[in-house]
């Protein structure tokens, strides 16, 4: 059996001149061998038994990538090859594997927002309703209540909000709108008041010198009043709508220096 020759990072055979690639460690023709550059352990392998069935690999016994001997050499198929490396390199291959799944993660994370991946998942998700298999109890209202999957800690989107209003984890401090003093409000509450005295306040600063202020009573004349925390106050009643608008405006900068 002719031997292989291996010198300066090259191997010898067959009158051929193979390198060897650093990053896989296998050993490349470097011309082209019947139209195709071929890896010295395959032809080797071919040599003696001619070409690689489809769905082949040709696998070293001994993982030596240096010895390329045929009695070194085994044909199997991928998926045997595969399952082999699993079961023998689970340590080695372990950072590869989680890189590669890395990789996948991020092409399937950005075909999943195509128009196209939303479509197919749309419709792969029809009609599926989880089974409810675990009997749970909400951290908020305490009823017990079936989930599908054993993290579920509340029984309603509404219990959930509740619970984080609750726990104050989203609370911010503001400016009062009308009073000027700080106060502790959820971030995403709509509240501009540290009370709603001052909400009824603010109100009623803003709107009432854009209010007339009085109506027209069936025998002609204007009654005047104010609009305030809900009631309306009586102003009297007058022969005119200056008169009453003026006697609005006159309650209404006294009522505000009561504030």
């Amino acid at each position: 059996m002719e031997s292989i020759e291996y010198r300066d990072g090259y191997a010898y055979y067959d009158g051929h001149k193979f390198r060897k690639d650093i990053r896989s460690g296998y050993y490349l023709s470097t011309a082209k061998i019947d139209g195709n550059r071929k890896r010295l352990h395959v032809y080797v392998w071919e040599k003696f038994n001619g070409p690689v069935p489809q769905g082949y690999n040709i696998h070293h016994f001994d993982e030596n990538k240096n010895d390329n001997q045929i009695d070194n050499l085994m044909c199997m198929t991928k998926s045997e090859h595969h399952t082999w490396h699993a079961k023998h390199d689970r340590a080695k291959m372990i950072d590869k594997w989680r890189k590669n799944l890395d990789k996948a993660r991020i092409e399937a994370s950005k075909w999943h927002k195509t128009p196209e991946g939303r479509e197919v998942m749309s419709e792969s998700h029809k009609g599926i309703s989880p089974k409810k298999r675990y009997v749970k109890k909400c951290k908020n209202c305490g009823k017990s209540y079936r989930a599908a999957f054993n993290r579920s800690k509340f029984c309603s989107p509404k219990c959930q909000t509740a619970y984080r209003v609750k726990s104050g984890k989203d609370n911010i401090t503001a400016k009062c709108l009308n009073c000027g003093k700080p106060f502790v409000k959820n971030e995403y509450s709509t509240g501009k008041y540290c009370s709603e005295k001052c909400g009824v306040e603010y109100r009623f600063k803003q709107n009432t010198f854009k209010a007339k202020g009085y109506t027209k009573n069936n025998n002609g004349r204007y009654i005047a009043y104010l609009s305030f925390n809900g009631k309306r106050i009586y102003l009297g009643s007058y022969s005119s709508p200056d008169q009453a608008s003026k006697v609005h405006i006159e309650k209404s900068k006294e009522l505000i220096k009561t504030f």
